[in-house]
């Protein structure tokens, strides 16, 4: 058995090949439901985990976050008329060759008000240098009509990478475009983009892919040398709508891996 996972109350362990990889949080601890730490085998953790940093507190390894749905922000934490994102029971968990983590969530105003609905699928499987991450959002407009704003402050994808990896103290980023950091980088279309740096002599990486079937494919990126990387095709290329009982998919691929990887073999 190459994946399992331990369910505890509203937080999934998953272990590949008896080490621990990953947690999922979708505890009431926090806004934002996350994926993190992520771990090598060697134990060097691939993203930041520090829940509560006075920089960029939301910014939890992998999460899922909008600024700006219907108005309300589901991106920032700093404020307490901020959004949160509670946790609505889980739709799968399952365990063997790969594994899936998937759960409801519904995305509410601070004073309780439902806004959206989400399901949030994580799919794990195993790379020739690492674990493959199948990230699949569908947003439904249950509540009525849905408008995403313009703003920077999204995804729906977003990554934190480990301070060790960031751009600006030693490591690097790339994408399918031969672009180079974030002058490079930022606000433009790419198939993926890839974060790496060298540790005691090991490359450790975090490659994100768009999949051919979300909307505008190929999505621009909000990527930072300071260590955020999400796909955002909303601040670049305009808000979008989801009408009423209407939904919306995101699919995603993030890979984390050691020494190197052929990302030709993640894309459409």
């Amino acid at each position: 058995m190459s994946f399992k996972v331990v369910s505890k109350e509203n937080v999934f362990e998953v272990y590949h090949n008896d080490y621990l990889f990953t947690v999922c949080d979708y505890s009431a601890t926090y806004k934002r439901p996350f994926m993190g730490p992520v771990f090598a085998p060697d134990g060097v953790s691939f993203t930041r985990f520090a829940p509560f940093h006075e920089e960029h507190p939301h910014q939890r390894s992998l999460f899922i976050g909008v600024g700006d749905v219907n108005g309300v922000d589901f991106w920032n934490e700093f404020e307490d008329d901020k959004g949160v994102i509670v946790f609505d029971g889980i739709d799968e968990i399952s365990d063997d060759e790969t594994a899936v983590v998937a759960v409801n969530n519904v995305w509410k105003k601070s004073d309780g008000t439902p806004v959206i609905n989400e399901n949030r699928r994580l799919t794990y499987s195993e790379t020739e240098n690492g674990v493959r991450v199948d990230v699949r959002v569908i947003f439904t407009a249950a509540y009525g009509a849905i408008e995403f704003g313009a703003t920077k402050e999204a995804g729906p994808l977003g990554i934190r990478v480990n301070d060790f990896m960031r751009a600006d103290n030693g490591g690097t980023f790339t994408n399918s475009n031969g672009g180079i950091k974030e002058g490079e980088c930022w606000g433009k279309e790419a198939l993926w983009c890839n974060y790496s740096a060298v540790l005691n002599g090991t490359t450790y990486g975090i490659a994100a892919f768009d999949r051919n079937t979300n909307e505008r494919f190929p999505t621009t990126w909000h990527i930072r040398d300071y260590g955020l990387m999400a796909a955002n095709n909303l601040f670049f290329k305009g808000g979008l709508s989801i009408p009423a009982s209407e939904s919306l998919q995101y699919d995603f691929t993030v890979v984390f891996w050691t020494d190197s990887i052929d990302e030709s073999k993640y894309i459409d």
